[in-house]
């Protein structure tokens, strides 16, 4: 049986893997471990026997509790394997100035943060158990915030590999303003594209401003070490927002009449 998880949401309620992690864990947990190494060995999400994130971070944990040294190596080279991939579809060369240096840095804070759950005393993990995806962008979000690079551009909603189109993992967060009451639109292909078309019809100055928000920047902070979407656009905060307002008010009615 899993082992539940220790943190707890805003509510007070223990945070709850999903029914069907739950159901991946038991299954892998009935076949042996060389098996199970095998079957993470799968990166692409369209492949078949393709094991979610939150079911590898769950058995990297296992590991270490166990003392599994060379299952745990294994494990742990290919999360960050995956993490890897991530951050060459949301950190792009093409897109971002230092992105490698950027890519580097985000994945060795992510390596402390599973070194800092392995040592027992804070559960940093329990999150990417139940939605790796959002909470990996959350990371990554936070990361760019304290170290922002010198020069970023905008990326798409979605983003596009060898293997097709997926929905990026911040797409839920950057949409969340102009959704109102139907966050779940998001998921739609099409309201996707048509998203992303209002996004690249919007003048250069709100376009600039909603890229950025899009991966996790802040508008403007009283820390002087953390760079700010004003600080790149070189303007104050109430020019950033003011940029958003209307960014987000075209948007609205694009996609209103869209509807």
């Amino acid at each position: 049986m899993p082992k539940p998880l220790r943190s707890k949401d805003k509510n007070g309620e223990p945070f709850a893997r999903p029914p069907e992690i739950d159901a991946c864990l038991q299954r892998l947990e009935s076949i042996d471990a060389a098996t199970r190494l095998q079957a993470f060995t799968v990166a692409s999400r369209k492949s078949d026997g393709y094991v979610p994130s939150e079911a590898l971070t769950y058995f990297l944990r296992r590991a270490h509790a166990t003392g599994a040294k060379d299952e745990f190596k294994q494990l742990f080279g290919l999360l960050m394997k995956r993490v890897g991939q991530s951050l060459f579809a949301s950190i792009p060369d093409s897109r971002m100035a230092g992105a490698q240096d950027i890519r580097e840095e985000v994945m060795s804070r992510f390596a402390e943060r599973i070194a800092k759950d392995c040592s027992g005393r804070f559960a940093m993990l329990d999150f990417f158990e139940v939605r790796f995806d959002l909470a990996f962008a959350r990371f990554r979000k936070t990361v760019l915030r304290q170290i922002g690079p010198a020069s970023v551009l905008t990326v798409p909603l979605s983003t596009d590999d060898n293997e097709g189109q997926d929905i990026s993992p911040e797409v839920e967060a950057a949409a969340a303003d102009f959704l109102g009451g139907d966050p779940q639109k998001i998921d739609d292909p099409a309201f996707r594209l048509e998203l992303d078309a209002a996004i690249d019809a919007l003048p250069d100055d709100q376009r600039r401003v909603v890229g950025l928000l899009r991966q996790g920047f802040q508008i403007d902070s009283k820390d002087p070490n953390i760079m700010t979407i004003a600080k790149m656009l070189q303007c104050d905060e109430r020019t950033v927002r003011n940029r958003r307002d209307r960014a987000y008010k075209t948007l609205r009615s694009v996609l209103q009449e869209d509807a």
